[in-house]
């Protein structure tokens, strides 16, 4: 079988922007870039199927080759959402991945990144809705910019324990920070769960690692739920 580039998967996040080559329904090449130009040059005259939570630039908007993720957009699973046209693309997309991967599940999706969302999509793939919260580095970055005296340890992230209770200022904003997140989510789980009780949870987001051996049982999916979900809305155009 000869190789078919069929389109690039296009994830612009708010920290980073990661493209996906599908070739023959195989995903290759994963790529990082700064800046969506050099995307849209670099694959010019390409299908890109596009998720992004930043506002793109006209020549993208209106390229004929390009299609844009929003809750217009053909896709196999219905919103029940009051603001459906506020709903982030990434979370339509980590949606229909969560049911292309987990069939006949209802699958809870915790998105750790820059934010943090917490998606729920029952087993008839109709997307319930969520919650949106800070991440763990805005979560630190905002009790720095809202003080005088505390740190800024959001860069320092790598380096930190995770001890219940810290013995030093900074040990205290890492653990309120992360245990937060935490209890958070398992308290989310712990409420859906009520109605769901075969409820198949999901971790994904470029902070999930932080958080996969403090979580109750859980399928860590990395990113490749956002790109199962935009190849999957493109095959259904």
């Amino acid at each position: 079988m000869s190789e078919k580039l069929e389109v690039i998967l296009v994830d612009v996040g708010n920290s980073s922007i990661k493209t996906t080559e599908v070739v023959n329904g195989e995903f290759i090449n994963t790529k990082i870039w700064e800046d969506i130009s050099q995307v849209e040059n670099y694959y010019e005259g390409t299908a890109l199927m596009i998720s992004s939570v930043r506002n793109l630039p006209s020549s993208l908007l209106d390229n004929k080759n390009a299609k844009v993720l929003s809750h217009l957009t053909p896709m196999p699973i219905t919103i029940d959402y009051t603001t459906p046209e506020t709903l982030g693309p990434d979370r339509i997309a980590a949606a229909v991945g969560a049911i292309e991967l987990f069939p006949n599940k209802d699958n809870l999706i915790i998105d750790v990144g820059t934010c943090m969302t917490i998606d729920f999509i029952d087993k008839s793939t109709v997307f319930r809705g969520g919650i949106i919260s800070p991440g763990l580095k805005m979560r630190m970055k905002s009790m720095a910019h809202y003080t005088d005296k505390l740190p800024d340890i959001s860069d320092e992230i790598q380096d930190m324990n995770s001890p219940a209770l810290g013995k030093s200022t900074k040990e205290c904003l890492f653990s309120g920070s992360f245990w937060g997140m935490i209890h958070e989510i398992n308290g989310v789980i712990k409420t859906i769960e009520q109605d769901f009780t075969s409820l198949n949870t999901i971790l994904t987001g470029g902070d999930a690692h932080f958080f996969e051996s403090n979580l109750k049982a859980h399928i860590f999916a990395g990113s490749k739920i956002v790109q199962k979900g935009l190849y999957r809305i493109w095959k259904h155009q």
